[in-house]
């Protein structure tokens, strides 16, 4: 039926997207509206009288044409943000992941001087004078992170020869953002707790890349079977 094809033909005329799914959208029309001609003709109305009335319960082409186009722009609009939000996500947790883990591999650098100085100031002083102690709290100045020391001499891990605690009343020895170090030498093994946030880096770029991965699947999933949504609406 020509003025049904022609129909279609002008509601999708200047329509952007997929020519292949325009194509589809367009043979889904017209077979609706080929259905709704062929019951109209069956309750005895002419041809004619059948292809204008389906046309008028579809709408006129403006009207038709509008919806479409709206259909179109929000199925692009909705799949782009849901993919926009997904990339933002990845790109935050990275560069929070980049962040902690930077500042935990300095921290780790720092860390090592700071056991083996405190090492050798114990190993020369055994007895851990008051000057002695006065020299490892300067060592840990600038080191604010470390929670607390623990000094053993000659690998004998039962008794600490000495102890510093900087915890402030707070127990961080079940949190995920504290850690513990051990460093040796020959007569000396010091444990350093410290304060790392290199684990909630790790767990948010884990979160960052599922979620990711989520709104990808859902932004495929748009252009895959939203095309078959639009069918149902038309």
């Amino acid at each position: 039926m020509k003025q049904i094809e022609s129909y279609v033909d002008e509601v999708y005329h200047s329509i952007g997207g997929n020519k292949k799914e325009i194509e589809e959208l367009k043979a889904e029309m017209k077979n609706h509206l080929l259905e709704a001609v062929h019951e109209l003709k069956s309750e005895g109305k002419s041809e004619q009288e059948a292809i204008e009335m389906a046309i008028n319960r579809f709408g006129g082409e403006n009207e038709i044409r509008s919806v479409v186009k709206q259909l179109f722009k929000a199925q692009k609009a909705f799949a782009k943000w849901v993919l926009y939000v997904g990339i933002a996500i990845l790109l935050l947790s990275t560069a929070v992941f980049g962040y902690f883990l930077n500042i935990g591999n300095e921290r780790t650098s720092v860390q090592s001087e700071i056991a083996y100085g405190i090492g050798d100031i114990i190993e020369n002083d055994a007895e851990v004078s008051q000057v002695t102690e006065k020299q490892i709290k300067q060592l840990l100045n600038d080191a604010s992170y470390i929670k607390n020391v623990t000094v053993f001499l000659n690998d004998d891990k039962t008794e600490p020869i000495y102890e510093l605690d900087r915890n402030t009343g707070q127990n961080f020895s079940f949190s995920l953002v504290y850690n513990k170090y051990s460093y040796g030498s020959d007569n000396s093994f010091v444990e350093i707790g410290f304060i790392d946030y290199r684990d909630i880096g790790f767990l948010l770029l884990f979160f960052g890349l599922t979620c990711f991965g989520v709104l990808f699947f859902i932004w495929l999933a748009i252009n895959v079977y939203h095309k078959r949504k639009r069918h149902n609406v038309i």
